[in-house]
C-alpha cells in the first residue's frame, strides 16, 4: 500500500502554514540552532519507502514566470526571483534537502514555442537530491520554503500495461471471433467490416510510446527514425521482450500478404518512442516522449501504458499534445483498480479490457474516466525475432482502437480529436452492465461502424479544421491561405493546382453547412 504524504501538492494550505511546516522540518533535520555549524552534508533526506512509486533520486518543480536559475557564492544550484525575496531562504532549504543539480525537465526543448510558454511547459525542471531521498516529503520541504514554486512534485514510476504470457491462442478472435477457442461468436471488433471501406492509411504516423520495436518483416519499411527518451538516443530496439513489438503488431501488422497476421490498418508508419528502460520508467519520460513525439510529426499516439501518480509535468504535454488535435489512445491499466494515468485524464482515449466471450477482462482497471473497451485477453500479434505470439493486458486493447483510429483519419483525414471519440463512443457496442458503466465505457468499439459514420460525416477537403461542419472558422483558415501555394501542400488549394483562389472558394462555398 502507499504510504501516507506529508502534504498533498499543489498546497492548498496558507502560507504561514507552510512555512511552519519548512521551519519544523528544517529543526528536525538540522538541530534547533545551525549557528557556527555547517549545514547537514548531502545526503538522502529521510528514508525512500520501497514500495512508493516514485523516483527517489529527484523532484520536478514548475517555477513561475520571471524565476531563473541561479549558482549561489559557494557554488551550490537553485533559483532566483526577479527581486529576490525569499532566495536566501530557498538557497538554504536546497542544501540541506541535498540538491546537486538542476536542469531544465524536457530533454529537448519543445518546438511549438508558445504553447509549450503557455502551459508553462518550459518553465519544468528537474532538481536532483541524494538517491534514496523521501522524494514526496522534499517536494513539500521545497514548495513551503519559496513563492517562486507554483508546483513541486515526484516523478512517478510505473510500466508498460502488460501481463505475462497466457497459452498461445493462434488466431485473432479480436478482429472476426467465430467462436474459436470457445469464445462467443461474434464478440469482435467487426474488422473485416472496416476493411470493407478501407484498409489502409499509408501517411498515417502513429507514435508508439512504448518499449520499441523490433524491425518486423510485417512492419517492413514503415518503422520510422525514432527517440529512445530515457537513453536519449536513437536506439529504439524493443527493450522489454517484444512488449511494443506486439502492439505494434495489432495496430499496422500487413495484412493480405498470406503470411502471419493481419493489423488494423495495413500499411501505417510507425513512430518508435520508448519511453522505458527495460520494462519500466519514469513519467517524465513518457511527457518528454510526448512532446518528442508530436514535434516530430505524430498524428496518433498509442500509449499501452500504466503510471500511478499522475505528475503535473506529464499533464502539462498531454496538454501540450492536446492543444494539437493529436488524439492519444491510452490504455487504462491492469491491477482490477482506479484507472491509471495517463488514460485517466479527459484529453486521452482511455480503453479497458474485455475477452473472447465479450466480457469485461478480469483484470482491467475501471472508473468514470473510461471511455471504451477492447479485446485484451490472450491476444495473438507480432514478436521478437519475426516470430509471433500471445498477450493479455490492456496494452492489447488500447492498439485495437488506435489501429481503428488510423483507418478513420483515412476517410476523414481533418477529423478532430473530440469528433473520433464520440464516434468511437456512439457506434460501441454495448456490454455487461447495460448502458454507459465505470467498467467498460460506452462499449466494444466497432471498428465496422465506426469507419462507416467517419465516412458519411466528411464534408470533404472543405472541412479545414476537422469539426464535421464547413463555416465561418473553415472561411477564416481558408483566406489565411490565399494565393500562391509554393511548397503545393496548402489545404485550401482543393483542386491541386498550386494557388488558393476564387476556383477553390466557389469549392468550399459548394460545401457550406447551412
Amino acid at each position: 500500500m502507499r504510504t501516507t504524504r506529508l502534504v498533498q501538492y499543489p498546497f492548498i494550505v496558507g502560507q504561514r502554514a507552510t512555512a511552519l511546516f519548512a521551519f519544523l522540518t528544517l529543526l528536525a533535520w538540522c538541530g534547533t540552532s545551525t549557528a557556527g555549524h555547517e549545514p547537514l552534508p548531502r545526503q538522502a533526506v529521510g528514508q525512500q519507502v520501497v514500495d512508493e512509486p516514485f523516483a527517489s533520486d529527484h523532484v520536478l518543480v514548475r517555477v513561475r514566470k520571471g524565476c531563473t536559475q541561479a549558482t549561489t557564492a559557494d557554488g551550490d544550484p537553485t533559483f532566483r526571483t526577479l527581486n529576490g525575496i525569499g532566495d536566501f531562504n530557498l538557497s538554504r532549504v536546497m542544501k540541506v534537502v541535498g540538491v546537486s543539480e538542476i536542469k531544465t525537465a524536457l530533454a529537448e526543448p519543445a518546438k511549438q514555442v508558445e504553447i509549450a510558454a503557455a502551459l508553462g511547459l518550459d518553465r519544468w525542471y528537474k532538481v536532483s537530491i541524494a538517491p534514496g531521498s523521501n522524494a514526496s516529503t522534499v517536494a513539500d520541504l521545497l514548495r513551503a520554503s519559496w513563492d517562486g514554486f507554483e508546483l513541486c512534485e515526484v516523478d512517478g514510476i510505473g510500466g508498460l500495461a502488460d501481463l505475462p504470457d497466457d497459452p498461445s491462442f493462434p488466431s485473432q478472435y479480436p478482429l472476426l471471433n467465430t467462436g474459436q477457442n470457445g469464445g462467443t461468436v461474434g464478440a469482435d471488433i467487426r474488422a473485416p467490416s472496416a476493411w470493407s471501406i478501407t484498409s489502409s492509411n499509408p501517411t498515417i504516423i502513429i507514435a508508439l510510446l512504448d518499449s520499441g520495436v523490433f524491425p518486423h518483416t510485417e512492419l517492413a519499411g514503415r518503422i520510422l527514425p525514432g527517440r529512445n527518451i530515457p537513453l536519449g538516443t536513437t536506439n529504439t530496439s524493443d527493450v522489454c521482450g517484444g512488449h511494443g513489438t506486439h502492439v505494434a503488431g495489432l495496430m499496422a501488422g500487413q495484412g493480405g500478404n498470406g503470411v502471419g497476421v493481419a493489423g488494423l490498418c495495413w500499411d501505417a508508419l510507425i513512430l518508435p518512442v520508448v519511453i522505458v528502460n527495460p520494462c519500466t520508467g519514469l513519467e517524465s519520460y513518457v511527457a518528454d516522449g510526448l512532446v518528442w513525439a508530436v514535434d516530430n510529426g505524430a498524428d496518433l499516439i498509442n500509449m499501452s501504458l500504466q503510471y500511478n501518480v499522475g505528475s503535473d509535468y506529464l499533464y502539462t504535454a498531454v496538454q501540450y499534445v492536446a492543444a494539437q488535435g493529436v488524439p492519444m489512445i491510452a490504455a487504462t491499466g491492469n491491477s482490477n483498480a482506479s484507472v491509471a494515468y495517463p488514460a485517466k485524464w479527459d484529453e486521452t482515449i482511455a480503453v479497458a479490457g474485455s475477452n473472447r466471450f465479450d466480457l469485461r477482462y478480469s483484470l482491467s482497471n475501471y472508473g468514470p474516466e473510461v471511455d471504451l473497451t477492447a479485446p485484451g485477453e490472450s491476444v495473438y500479434s507480432l514478436a521478437l525475432a519475426n516470430g509471433y505470439s500471445t498477450r493479455s493486458g490492456t496494452s492489447m486493447s488500447a492498439p485495437h482502437v488506435t489501429g481503428t483510429v488510423a483507418l478513420m483519419r483515412a476517410v476523414y483525414p481533418t477529423m478532430s480529436a473530440s469528433a473520433i471519440r464520440g464516434v468511437l463512443m456512439q457506434t460501441a457496442r454495448d456490454l455487461i452492465p447495460s448502458g454507459f458503466d465505470h467498467f467498460t465505457g460506452a462499449g466494444v468499439i466497432d471498428a465496422g461502424s465506426a469507419v462507416a459514420m467517419a465516412l458519411s460525416m466528411n464534408p470533404g477537403p472543405a472541412d479545414m479544421n476537422g469539426d464535421g461542419v464547413v463555416d465561418g472558422a473553415d472561411i477564416t483558415a481558408f483566406f489565411s491561405q490565399w494565393g500562391s501555394c509554393v511548397a503545393c501542400d496548402c489545404t485550401g488549394d482543393f483542386n491541386h493546382d498550386c494557388s488558393v483562389d476564387a476556383t477553390d472558394l466557389a469549392l468550399l462555398l459548394s460545401s457550406w453547412s447551412m
